[in-house]
């Protein structure tokens, strides 16, 4: 198939070329084919209905066969150049895809003759008017649209100051009641249409918004999220306790940084290798999201290193708590949950947040707090030294 052109610089409501450029633009072009052929296709179906009311007026007597033949002559010949233009691709080329002012002059120009030169069924153009505004999707651009319909309806005011006076609704006799009948039903059945296209189309997009968003909210979920160990990455964690940090300055609530840190951890990648190290780590994960509070935020500082944000707790109730998670760590059977022989445990450094101060700060005393505890021998809880 034969590749598109670049698109035009103005801004297409209804267009070929898709408004962005990670659209998949073969997908979009097939679609708006789609829907501009079904379209045309609806819109030929109104100008044959209107041209067979108009026959039905010609007939009972309202419209000389003069203006019959040349309106549909009008229209057979400016619809016919549209299709030609759509079949041929030769609309996909100008700056109006759509072919909005072909089909516009067409409609509106033939609605106007027709009001001008048959005014004994001036209902029926203007009701003809008013539908055909429903056709702006196919505008290249909003100025367009109204700038077209302004000069309509200038149009339509000069018509009436010049054959206002003859201007009738043919119902003065019963042929006359139900082809005007026809012209409101064909109106209201075009509008119809027209919303329930527009519907569905509504409706398309919304479900796939609907899966851009929840495509979109996985990713971001990932970008936050560590692969391996299904806890935060250090990303999501130091935006959870910067977060945690605003909190607290305007709450003066106080809350705990807990660094994390698996003893010996280098041991295990050596002797078995690093896809051993990689369940140890996996384990350790799930076991530190299965034996912390809800309000707790975890995630993995690096390597074999987690930090937990614990909000609302003060040191004390921290050390309690971190206390209890140590000793999971320790009766944990881990050559069950992770098929390599060890037991493991942890050394775990935690400090308050001072009001004022970066997390930076925080985070560091927590650390040296734990490497006091990995001096001290490993396997336990070490609470920041109070200066």
């Amino acid at each position: 198939m034969t590749a598109l052109p670049n698109p035009p610089p103005a801004t297409s409501l209804w267009a070929p070329h898709p408004a962005s450029a990670h659209t998949d633009g073969e997908a979009h072009r097939q679609r708006w084919l789609r829907r501009t052929w079904q379209l045309h296709f609806f819109v030929l179906l109104s100008h044959l209905y209107a041209f067979l009311l108009l026959v039905g007026f010609c007939i009972v007597g309202y419209v000389p066969e003069a203006v019959l033949g040349a309106y549909g002559l009008w229209v057979a010949g400016g619809m016919g150049f549209i299709t030609w233009a759509y079949a041929s691709g030769w609309c996909h080329k100008r700056r109006d895809p759509g072919l909005f002012l072909v089909h516009q002059a067409v409609s509106i120009l033939g609605a106007l003759g027709l009001l001008v030169a048959a005014p004994q069924v001036a209902f029926q153009a203007l009701v003809m008017l008013i539908a055909f505004s429903a056709d702006g999707f196919l505008a290249r651009s909003r100025a367009s649209f109204a700038a077209t319909w302004v000069l309509t309806l200038l149009a339509v005011a000069a018509a009436f100051f010049w054959v206002g006076p003859h201007m009738r609704m043919p119902t003065d006799a019963l042929p006359g009641q139900l082809l005007t009948i026809g012209v409101v039903l064909g109106s209201v059945a075009r509008s119809i249409v027209l919303v329930t296209f527009f519907r569905g189309m509504q409706y398309r997009l919304s479900v796939a918004n609907d899966k851009l968003g929840a495509a979109l909210a996985q990713i971001e979920t990932l970008v936050r999220s560590d692969e391996l160990t299904g806890v935060a990455n250090r990303r999501g964690i130091m935006e959870s306790l910067h977060r945690q940090r605003e909190l607290a300055d305007r709450s003066q609530l106080p809350f705990c940084v807990a660094l994390l840190d698996i003893d010996h951890f280098k041991r295990i990648n050596d002797h078995y290798g690093h896809a051993a190290g990689d369940r140890v780590l996996r384990v350790f994960g799930a076991l530190l999201a299965g034996h912390t509070r809800a309000v707790d935020r975890i995630g993995r500082y690096g390597g074999e290193e987690f930090l937990v944000v614990m909000p609302d707790t003060a040191t004390a109730q921290a050390a309690d708590a971190l206390e209890r998670l140590r000793q999971q760590i320790v009766a944990a059977n881990w050559t069950g949950m992770s098929g390599v022989p060890c037991d493991m445990t942890a050394t775990i450094g935690v400090a308050q947040y001072r009001a004022g101060e970066s997390v930076d700060a925080t985070i560091r005393r927590a650390d040296e707090a734990l490497d006091r505890g990995k001096a001290a021998g490993r396997n336990r809880v070490v609470v920041e030294t109070i200066r």
